[in-house]
């Protein structure tokens, strides 16, 4: 009885009433605040999560939205995921025109229900319900209802009431209604919102409200989402999937859950045992054996993604990874704990947040929506060997910019514990670079680039290294900037051993590099440069802008100019120095050659709007400086003079 009341407050406090008999939804309606820098608004949400058990719950979803043209119409669509462990009730929608006017009913026939997978998933139980209105005539609005019944959970959604970029929010509201035995921790960030509890003896209600949200606009390099948009993290403090009961209180608990689910899944034949002591029994450091034992597993192995029910939390057992010879990422990390095992080297099967917009950024809250990945970690003596055991071509010991400097969790037997990932230094991170230019005087050029790739501006090239030599040339050709540019020969190698490193050499010729003016010519010396740094950052930014790794460049450009020219303008050396990177240029003239020395730094960090004016100042100065040009001049004649056979060149000043 208690139940039905809380849910009968809940749905008196939350508008609309019922479905169809909603406020007005008139476009004219709208704020102007809101309209601005919009694709479309959503005129109101209300999310119900309601908990039955450790293991079930209810989300009931009512919402309704308006598409202002045709770049907010994926904000219409509708979009319902679920598996086995759950069911999707009472789909409704409706349609309105302009005015508000209801113009036709969502039909069932109309719904689209298909396989949620991908092209690198073996087996899977998730689909999604999908509908797409089918209109052009903009402003139109609709309003969608459904229910998701979830009989097996290990977590709650995270609340975004701005789904999307260009999104904004006349008003949202969260309820979340809990038995309080089976109640929950949450975290609210980036707002200040209307926050209610309601408790009736052992039940209660959680209350959210937001409302005048303006659309926020995609910019480069933004913080990840948790860092600006308004949400909600909740986690129940119990859970129970498919039998397996966890407490999620803290980070320490969740990972014994964590480690329960891998406990006796290690399991390899003696076959299997004796090849790996084999393998490594004659290699005498024990880096080298790791090492070895990881490139065994990346020979043997391919990525299949397996998300069937527990299958999502639980790794595939080992002994069939290495009779079958693919896995997921759960599956390929514990595969290769086990082969660690062997010759008796422990080894942490981790959690992580992989990707931007994926992290674990809150120490003192758990929750397993802030995870969506696994490595494995190997304790060493200065310091541990962190494994991406996904990917087939990784360097040993390098687990990719989406891993690095966040925390991870290491699942033991007494628990979870919480470890960051390896921060490379601006030089540990770093490009350098030998580049020969000879220039004839027609103004076309020969050169030879020599180029080595350190960590994390390895993965600049690290995409080309399993392509074919033409579809490796193309890349090149399409992504160095310089007009006119000509491969001869090339050759690009992993040549990674304890960091990750490649090595590029390029052989060719550049057509009218040197533009040719009477008796001068003028080119610029800076080539072949990939520095993934904006220009100019906009006024209009809103967003902190992120930089997640420190790096590094440096470049040698050697210009060697016909012997009949001198250099006649050579810009002055430079050195520039902000919170967001340093620079210098620096030219050395030997008769018709000369070196540019050019190095670039630029600093990791959460940069705000108040640093954008000198960020800006730097990066145009580091573009402007790049920009400009030598001038050579022809100031020599040549004489031949021929007597009795023998050929002399004079050289006179003009």
């Amino acid at each position: 009885m208690k139940k039905i009341i809380l849910i009968i407050l809940v749905f008196i406090s939350c508008a609309p009433i019922s479905f169809g008999q909603s406020k007005n939804l008139n476009t004219d309606l709208i704020p102007d605040s809101l309209i601005q820098r919009a694709d479309a608004v959503l005129r109101f949400s209300t999310t119900t999560y309601e908990r039955h058990s450790a293991s079930s719950y209810s989300m009931h979803i009512h919402k309704a939205v308006t598409v202002l043209n045709k770049n907010g119409a994926s904000a219409a669509r509708l979009r319902i995921y679920y598996d086995n462990n759950s069911d999707v009730r009472q789909i409704k929608g409706i349609f309105y025109s302009a005015q508000g006017r209801e113009i036709s009913k969502l039909k069932s026939k109309n719904i689209r229900d298909y396989a949620s997978n991908n092209s690198y998933t073996l087996f899977s139980d998730q689909r999604v319900k999908t509908f797409s209105p089918a209109s052009n005539n903009y402003p139109y609005t609709v309003e969608y209802s459904y229910t998701v019944d979830y009989h097996e959970t290990a977590g709650l959604p995270i609340w975004m009431p701005i789904e999307m970029y260009n999104l904004s929010v006349e008003e949202a509201e969260l309820n979340v209604l809990v038995p309080e035995k089976l109640d929950i921790n949450y975290l609210s960030l980036n707002n200040d919102f209307s926050f209610r509890l309601e408790q009736d003896g052992k039940d209660k209600i959680y209350q959210w409200h937001a409302h005048q949200l303006k659309a926020m606009v995609y910019e480069r390099n933004s913080p990840n989402f948790l860092d600006f948009m308004p949400c909600v993290l909740l986690t129940p403090k119990t859970i129970s999937y498919e039998g397996h009961k966890g407490d999620f209180s803290n980070w320490n608990n969740y990972g014994r859950w964590g480690y329960e689910l891998i406990e006796d899944r290690g399991v390899l034949s003696d076959e299997s045992i004796m090849e790996i002591q084999a393998l490594t029994d004659t290699i005498p450091l024990r880096i080298d054996k790791i090492k070895a034992v990881y490139q065994y597993m990346q020979n043997k192995t391919r990525y299949i993604n397996i998300t069937l029910g527990i299958g999502g939390f639980q790794p595939i057992e080992a002994k069939d990874v290495d009779s079958k010879g693919y896995g997921d990422c759960k599956a390929l990390s514990n595969y290769t704990k086990a082969l660690l095992e062997c010759i008796g080297i422990e080894s942490f099967y981790t959690e992580i947040g992989s990707g931007e917009q994926k992290e674990i950024k809150f120490p003192e809250f758990a929750s397993a929506n802030q995870t969506n990945h696994i490595i494995l970690c190997v304790p060493n003596k200065k310091d541990s060997i962190w494994l991406e055991c996904t990917n087939q071509n990784i360097p040993f010991g390098y687990i990719g910019s989406s891993n690095l400097n966040r925390y991870a969790l290491l699942l033991t037997e007494k628990g979870g514990i919480l470890a960051k990932t390896p921060n490379y230094t601006a030089e540990e991170n770093s490009s350098s670079a030998t580049i020969t230019i000879e220039i004839n005087e027609s103004g076309n050029a020969e050169y030879t680039l020599k180029r080595s790739y350190r960590n994390y501006l390895f993965e600049e090239v690290f995409p080309m290294l399993p392509l074919s030599q033409k579809e490796q040339k193309k890349h090149l050709l399409s992504n160095i900037e310089a007009d006119g540019l000509n491969i001869n020969d090339f050759q690009l190698q992993d040549i990674s051993n304890k960091t990750a490193i490649a090595f590029l050499e390029i052989k060719g010729s550049i057509n009218k590099l040197a533009k040719i003016s009477g008796n001068r010519m003028f080119f610029t010396p800076e080539l072949f440069r990939l520095d993934p740094l904006p220009t100019f950052i906009p006024e209009s930014r809103k967003q902190n802008i992120f930089q997640s790794q420190s790096f590094s460049k440096t470049d040698s450009i050697t210009i060697k100019i016909p012997e009949e020219f001198d250099f006649e303008h050579i810009p002055e050396d430079i050195s520039l120095t902000s919170v967001f990177g340093d620079y210098s240029r620096s030219f050395i003239r030997m008769d018709n050659m000369l070196t540019m020395i050019r190095k670039l730094k630029i600093h990791h960090g959460n940069y705000v709007p108040a640093q954008f004016t000198e960020m800006n100042a730097f990066l145009q100065n580091v573009n402007r400086s790049d920009e400009e040009k030598l001038i050579a001049k022809k100031n020599k004649f040549v004489i031949q003079i021929t007597i009795k056979g023998h050929t002399d060149f004079l050289q006179r000043k003009v």
